[in-house]
């Protein structure tokens, strides 16, 4: 075997072999090991990608444009018939970042998958920032301009803009829906019972319409009117839009 080939093939068995250390899967006939669980934030903005600066018409003929989107899916859990195995805390998700988010999986039947929207009680209120790690989604730095105060915890999520209220482009009406505090704090659920088999890989989809976080059935947010809560200044209209939050979000299984 000359020189080429024979580093060829050691650069292949190298990199075999990597992927074998970081899948934490062996090969056969020595095979075993975790599945991966993949969690996509599938969220649009008019349809498209949210992405600041896009604009779209709201659902109360008002033409958006996205300023800040931003939002922690928290209490990342796997369900069995004793409860609860929890993946991640919180993970935070803002427009135009990565949607995605892997986690290592153990073989076996689970009763179903959840996604809070929000930040879980036991580390949301009469937290410090300070306990994680810097770059921790719940860290000082990781919740920078998601976080109120050390005793009123983390704002869920944040959608901000302006709104055209003429019929044209005119984007001078400010609207802010800035939601927090563990009553706002919304379950989304995957109820079927599914299997993870070793080294198999798992793909969720979280998905929700932006706009569709103005509207509940017959109940429409109008931002010519109701444009700004801060939760606790305008407790009615933070529950309104909570509600059309828990209407429009999916949580499938691929």
């Amino acid at each position: 075997m000359n020189t080429f080939h024979r580093q060829g093939a050691a650069f292949a068995a190298g990199i075999f072999v990597l992927l074998v250390l970081v899948s934490g899967c062996k090969p056969e006939p020595m095979h075993g090991g975790p599945g991966t669980l993949t969690l996509n934030a599938e969220f649009t903005f008019g349809g498209d990608s949210v992405t600041v600066g896009r604009t779209a018409m709201g659902p109360a003929g008002n033409n958006l444009r996205l300023e800040t989107f931003s939002i922690y899916l928290g209490g990342i859990e796997l369900l069995n018939d004793t409860g609860a195995i929890r993946l991640a805390d919180a993970e935070r998700w803002d427009a135009g970042t990565e949607s995605a988010r892997s986690y290592i999986v153990q073989p076996g039947t689970y009763a179903g998958f959840r996604v809070h929207l929000g930040v879980p009680a036991a580390v949301n209120t009469n937290t410090d920032p300070t306990i994680w790690p810097n770059d921790h989604p719940l860290g000082v730095n990781g919740s920078a301009g998601m976080f109120w105060s050390w005793n009123t915890g983390y704002i869920f999520s944040k959608f901000d803009g302006k709104a055209d209220t003429t019929g044209a482009e005119n984007f001078i009406h400010p609207f802010a829906f800035h939601i927090g505090g563990d009553d706002q704090l919304i379950e989304v659920r995957y109820n079927d019972p599914w299997t993870v088999a070793e080294c198999s890989d798992h793909v969720f989809d979280l998905e929700a319409e932006v706009l569709h976080f103005l509207v509940n059935g017959t109940d429409t947010i109008d931002v010519r009117e109701d444009n700004v809560t801060h939760t606790g200044d305008n407790l009615p209209l933070a529950q309104r839009y909570v509600a059309a939050q828990l209407s429009a979000v999916t949580l499938k299984k691929q």
